[in-house]
């Protein structure tokens, strides 16, 4: 499910006994996940935290799932927390190569995390739909048509290394990003994409049930292997690299600044967990594999993984920005610098500056043309920008003052905001666009619905809910493309 805007924070609380005396006891535990309810990392994050909880006699664990921008949101959230202790996350390896690439929103540097530990080695795997006609990595290689692909937010792990791997073996794919959690598995289901990289373990539920088939692998022990299709030494080395990043499986983290001795004693519960026979029971009951590693060991690994050569670094950079893509978001100008040269704005939660061109980016005010220098803080306004270009330029900017919610011209309109009615069964659907209210068409066949990550229907929707939505302002009815709602 494509959620350019602000995905919406999902929290549950587990009650937990006493069970040992340290710092952490009787104290509320609050674990971020950075990416949506249901997949592979909140599966683990949610035994691991239980667990982790009990251990270190905590009173309660709070996980709060928090999607979006490829795990850059809940990683910039956890290093902004307060170094008490008491807030831990989890995130995926796709943030290496966003700290090597210096993208934008990263406001984190990996080496100063408080390492607690990882809890797998994550072997990647390419699966394809049972549904598609291409049936082998054969297949996928050889075939004279583009293959969408699903793919997390841009600089998620999984977006990354299908660049990479695309890049790598010049495969006929086309990433189609935005999916988190196991909505990527469910557009598979529905046809709407042939294939997806991800981590074997997230992967197989999703194959044992009939619904996909492994055509490759990155790591592990699963043929074939990637690498053996690679005729490059360029292919090798990025195949390689992701082979390498692949063993910081699950990892776990506090913010900088914690206490050494507050760390170590997170340290022994994580390794306690990941080594007690009943989790290993569990553990391996829903398909999860477990391999830690110490979080003393995690900080070596990680510092060897940013150590990149400036060969390898252009490398991937070439890799990723071979197939870059605009990106659209409708959001407010948080400041303005340099005569409205740089705009900061929100995308996904993460503030961004963009850079207006005087010559290349097309600048409109309520609809008629303007300058940068028209621009002001507060503005509403459709922003398109290149995030691999110099600076995030933009190519378009269309504000308004006037309280009536810009577009993107020819672009979808992508917002998040709160279902006001519904009508006709959950056909239509009011809800607000800025200041003005908008009646949406729910279709029950091109509509994609979620509630809480889970696939649904629009019947299921109700009357107050948050809903990420993206619609066409020129469609009959103005249709919407997805609906990804919480209650």
């Amino acid at each position: 499910m494509k959620n350019f805007i602000l995905t919406t924070a999902i929290a549950s609380v587990l009650a937990i006994p006493a069970y040992a005396e340290g710092y952490y006891s009787g104290k509320t535990i609050t674990y971020i996940i950075a990416t949506s309810p249901g997949g592979g990392y909140d599966a683990y994050g949610r035994l691991i935290g239980q667990n982790l909880g009990e251990k270190l006699g905590a009173s309660k664990v709070l996980f709060k799932n928090l999607p979006g921008a490829g795990h850059i949101i809940g990683a910039n959230t956890l290093y902004a927390a307060k170094p008490d202790g008491l807030t831990i996350g989890t995130f995926n390896t796709g943030l290496i190569y966003a700290q090597i690439l210096n993208q934008p929103g990263v406001q984190f540097d990996l080496n100063k995390f408080g390492w607690v530990g990882k809890a797998s080695a994550d072997a990647r795997a390419i699966v394809l739909g049972t549904n598609s006609s291409l049936k082998s990595f054969d297949d996928l290689l050889n075939s004279k048509d583009k293959v969408l692909f699903a793919a997390s937010g841009v600089g998620s792990a999984n977006y990354t290394e299908t660049k990479m791997l695309t890049s790598a073996m010049d495969l006929p794919v086309d990433m189609v990003p935005g999916y988190n959690g196991n909505e990527g598995e469910m557009a598979m289901m529905r046809g709407e994409v042939v294939g997806q990289v991800a981590s074997y373990e997230s992967l197989h539920q999703f194959v044992d049930a009939g619904n996909g088939i492994y055509v490759a692998a990155i790591g592990g022990t699963f043929e074939p292997q990637a690498i053996n299709y690679a005729t490059s030494e360029k292919g090798k080395a990025l195949i390689n690299l992701i082979d390498a990043n692949s063993n910081l499986g699950r990892l776990t983290a506090t913010p900088p600044g914690v206490e050494p001795a507050v760390l170590e004693e997170l340290r022994d519960a994580y390794m306690a967990v990941l080594t007690d026979p009943d989790v290993l029971v569990r553990a391996a009951k829903m398909n999860l594999s477990i391999d830690p590693a110490r979080g003393d060991k995690v900080v070596k690994m990680i510092t060897a993984a940013l150590d990149q050569s400036p060969e390898t670094i252009a490398i991937i950079a070439d890799a990723l920005k071979a197939e870059a893509e605009m990106v659209q978001v409708t959001t407010e100008i948080l400041a303005l610098d340099d005569g409205g040269k740089e705009v900061t704005f929100s995308n996904d939660g993460v503030n961004v500056v963009g850079s207006v061109s005087g010559s290349r980016t097309q600048v409109s005010l309520n609809g008629a043309e303007a300058s940068r220098k028209d621009l002001e803080v507060g503005m509403s306004c459709a922003l398109e920008y290149d995030p691999a270009s110099d600076g995030n330029e933009f190519k378009s900017i269309a504000c308004s003052n006037n309280g009536v919610a810009p577009v993107i011209e020819g672009g979808p309109v992508k917002l998040s905001t709160q279902i006001l009615t519904l009508g006709d069964g959950g056909k239509l659907v009011t809800f607000k666009n800025q200041d003005t209210e908008v009646v949406g068409s729910v279709s029950g066949s091109r509509t994609a619905v979620t509630l809480n990550g889970a696939e649904a229907t629009r019947k299921d929707l109700a009357v107050g809910m948050t809903c990420d939505m993206e619609y066409d302002p020129k469609s009959e009815g103005n249709e919407f493309k997805t609906l990804s709602c919480s209650n």
